[in-house]
């Protein structure tokens, strides 16, 4: 007997010697079940709103070069991030009346099999267009009243004032979406003012604690009267 597809068979219902019998669905003994696990589909549900808002970019297009398929990432039960990437293999053509939603699936790699059917998962699909953006740290970012900003170190090593537009929170980092240049430096933390002197201490992107003094801040050491502040370059990055 030959199985109709690749995949996982589970335990056999029926063992040697028994009587089973053939025929239509109705009167065939089942014999086992087998489950295809490479590659694995992922259904979830769009919101209406969200099908509306991006249904140019959500609903895979024919004449879309085959590679760049949407990209959709997944995350399991326990996961607190999405670690499976996959591609959107359609969007459903009606919107379900009782829950407002949309049916989508992705198609999943899973060579190793640890991605089984009937997994609880989370979906995530990216459905704007691919730009470059200036990425910081939250917590240089500051309030005054109705803007935000943050404290831009200058050539002469004073923190100077600066009015910025936020965007989102991606993988922890803040998107700036004006206002700060890329590569310059930002006051992360520090008693420090505008218009102060200070002495930076230069701190790398992935880290939160923990710096190497540059050359320009070993520098500036002797000024007695300039308050230590570690600070940061922005960091430029291409996100959807």
């Amino acid at each position: 007997m030959t199985a109709p597809i690749a995949g996982r068979v589970d335990r056999m219902l029926v063992t040697e010697g028994n009587l089973v019998s053939g025929g239509g669905a109705g009167a065939a003994t089942l014999l086992t079940t087998i489950v295809s696990v490479d590659p694995m589909y992922v259904y979830f549900d769009i919101d209406e709103g969200t099908y509306l808002n991006h249904i140019g970019n959500a609903r895979p297009d024919a004449s879309r070069p085959e590679n760049s398929a949407l990209l959709v990432q997944v995350g399991l039960g326990k996961d607190n991030n999405f670690p499976f990437q996959g591609t959107l293999d359609f969007v459903g053509n009606q919107v379900d009346r009782g829950t407002g939603t949309v049916r989508a699936r992705a198609v999943m790699p899973n060579p190793d099999g640890y991605l089984t059917p009937g997994m609880f998962a989370r979906a995530r699909l990216a459905t704007g267009t691919e730009r470059q953006t200036i990425l910081i740290d939250d917590q240089a970012v500051g309030s005054d009243q109705d803007r935000n900003y943050v404290l831009v170190v200058d050539a002469e090593s004073t923190a100077q004032y600066r009015p910025i537009q936020l965007g989102p929170i991606r993988d922890g980092l803040r998107v700036v979406e004006g206002g700060l240049n890329e590569g310059e430096q930002i006051v992360l933390k520090g008693l420090v003012r505008p218009g102060m002197p200070i002495t930076p201490n230069v701190v790398p992107m992935q880290q939160s604690t923990g710096a190497a003094d540059s050359s320009d801040a070993a520098a500036d050491t002797e000024h007695s009267d300039s308050p230590a502040a570690d600070t940061r370059p922005g960091e430029e990055e291409s996100r959807s």
